[in-house]
């Protein structure tokens, strides 16, 4: 993997403990889309984050962090970005990015997660959408939506693309879908045979999807999360 000082262009908070994050590598990076980086807090303290964009032509990179005073996991990151305006990274890592196929694609996402599927829905949106996109976001409350709006544009503007958000504890003004994520799934396909999957999320989660996929014919080699490696 390569090793890169980034300069934090941006740091701010989109809704109640998430963070958006953009940097710019002092030198040219490269991965594929639905990779992770490793922010180096020290040679035997690398955390993962899923990289949030596509590559650009700038080399920036954007993150979509979760943290909260009880998670020091990832405020230990924030701090360090806000109090030195850098920090060094290591890239690419994963195996679970966008493969070339014809089969028509799901992608699944809890939280966070969402940024493991944005990187990949949008490199799928400037090559052209040739097939049938599927999009399930999962999140526990409306507000975690983060990204809704450029979802709905893009769901608008490209007829093959579905997207269908989730909220586990929607209140009274929620008007969507409600639940589980991955139940949601199970209850708009009938058959998942043929279909390349995409998943990110917390490994509880993608667990507990797999094993319900397979009930619905999954491909176990078109199943694609990071979290397989671990679980």
């Amino acid at each position: 993997m390569q090793k890169v000082s980034c300069n934090v262009e941006a740091l701010h908070e989109m809704a109640d403990t998430l963070w958006y994050v953009r940097l710019k590598p002092e030198q040219a990076v490269d991965f594929h889309p639905g990779q992770y980086l490793l922010v180096v807090m020290a040679d035997d303290d690398k955390r993962p984050f899923s990289i949030a964009n596509m590559p650009q032509e700038n080399g920036e990179i954007e993150l979509h962090i979760g943290a909260s005073p009880d998670n020091t996991y990832a405020m230990q990151v924030l701090k360090r970005m806000q109090e030195q305006g850098r920090i060094e990274v290591q890239l690419p890592a994963g195996k679970a990015y966008l493969r070339e196929s014809r089969h028509p694609v799901i992608l699944m996402a809890g939280g966070t997660g969402f940024a493991y599927t944005r990187s990949i829905l949008q490199r799928m949106l400037a090559d052209g959408l040739h097939k049938p996109v599927f999009i399930y976001w999962g999140v526990r409350h409306q507000e975690h939506l983060y990204a809704h709006e450029e979802l709905v544009a893009w769901a608008a503007e490209h007829k093959e693309l579905t997207y269908v958000p989730v909220v586990q504890n929607g209140g009274e003004q929620w008007r969507g879908r409600s639940g589980l994520v991955h139940e949601a799934i199970m209850e708009d396909f009938p058959s998942l045979t043929g279909y390349d999957i995409y998943v990110a999320g917390r490994f509880e989660m993608a667990g507990v999807a797999r094993e319900a996929f397979k009930e619905k014919g999954v491909d176990a080699g078109r199943l694609f999360g990071d979290a397989y490696e671990f679980i």
